[in-house]
């Protein structure tokens, strides 16, 4: 009896198809989709691509357009009790109105120049119109100087990722160099490094960072020394437990047994296995730097002006918080947005 295997293959066609999207949807769930799309919109694309999604220079403004609001927010109308008196004449209740040429609404009734200084009592309220609407020209409003917030938030990001990536590169290297020589080699070299760690674990970072401010003035490079004097010791001690667990191991063994230098051994056998958990481990410590420069930043030991880093820009905005919210909002959620994502991957 004849088997026709064409057509079982044409009937198992649509299965295999629908396994293999199945197994790749699977796969796909591994990862967590929704911080690695935050970092991509709000870290890295706007970190490489800053020049052209930038509708403006970051580190120029336009005081004709300082404070404006974002582009959805109406004009505003804020409401303001007078309480000041001018003694003119023994008159204690009247008061001198500076701008007025100003049209000031005295509840249902409207007064214009000369006639504001004498109309106007003490205890009135005056409706002001303080601040126009937004527009679409600064979609998440402008700063006291004038400068476009989302240009800024988009070139901070460039800030951000350079600075946290260089200062892992740098303490990784130094940390790792130092805890694989300790652990591998032990002795007075262990006790020195691990000595060495001590000591960088008790210096309070913030403390430095001021004092090189105050000694330096406010820099990138202050920020990098700070960040590597902080973590280099983190990778140091997760390097030098690992490093001794591995140069016990057979592979090890047999490479000295075969004359291997002991640089070659560090260099071709331990580093090699070290990759995985360094990875993990400037993973992690990616949004605690970012955290980190933010702080020295808004604490003015930082990045310095003009430059669009995000620390700065909260800094700029705390005094206007009641007033002109968006000026410190925008930073700091971008700063939790890309910290909190670095954590959850």
């Amino acid at each position: 009896m004849a088997i026709n295997t064409t057509s079982s293959r044409v009937a198992r066609a649509p299965l295999d198809a629908s396994l293999q999207i199945w197994r790749g949807y699977k796969a796909i769930r591994r990862f967590p989709l929704v911080p690695i799309i935050v970092l991509l919109v709000v870290l890295v694309i706007p970190a490489i691509f800053a020049d052209i999604i930038a509708p403006h220079d970051p580190r120029r403004g336009d005081l004709s357009d300082r404070l404006v609001p974002p582009a959805w927010q109406d004009a505003t109308v804020q409401l303001k009790t007078v309480v000041a008196t001018v003694n003119r004449d023994n008159r204690l209740n009247e008061i001198l109105v500076d701008d007025a040429d100003r049209k000031i609404k005295i509840l249902e009734g409207t007064i214009v120049g000369d006639e504001a200084r004498t109309s106007t009592q003490v205890g009135d309220q005056l409706s002001i119109l303080r601040r126009p609407g937004g527009t679409t020209k600064y979609l998440l409003g402008t700063d006291k100087s004038g400068s476009d917030v989302f240009s800024r938030i988009i070139h901070g990001a460039r800030i951000a990722l350079m600075v946290s990536l260089l200062a892992i590169v740098l303490s990784g290297v130094i940390g790792v160099t130092l805890g694989m020589l300790a652990g591998y080699f032990g002795g007075l070299i262990d006790a020195v490094v691990m000595r060495m760690v001590d000591v960088s674990l008790s210096i309070s970072i913030v403390l430095v960072a001021l004092v090189l401010a105050a000694v330096r003035g406010p820099g990138t490079e202050n920020v990098l020394a700070v960040v590597a004097l902080l973590l280099w010791s983190r990778f140091a001690r997760l390097a030098r437990g690992e490093t001794l667990a591995l140069k016990n191991l057979d592979f090890v063994a047999r490479a000295r047994v075969a004359g291997a230098s002991n640089f070659r051994i560090i260099a071709r056998h331990i580093a090699p296995n070290l990759v995985n958990t360094m990875i993990v481990l400037a993973t992690l410590n990616i949004g605690f730097v970012i955290v980190l420069e933010a702080g020295l930043s808004f604490l003015g030991a930082g990045v310095p002006r003009p430059n669009p880093a995000w620390g700065l820009m909260v800094a700029d905005g705390r005094e206007l918080i009641t007033e002109s919210w968006w000026v410190a909002f925008f930073p700091g959620v971008a700063i939790l947005l890309v910290v909190l994502s670095f954590n959850l991957l």
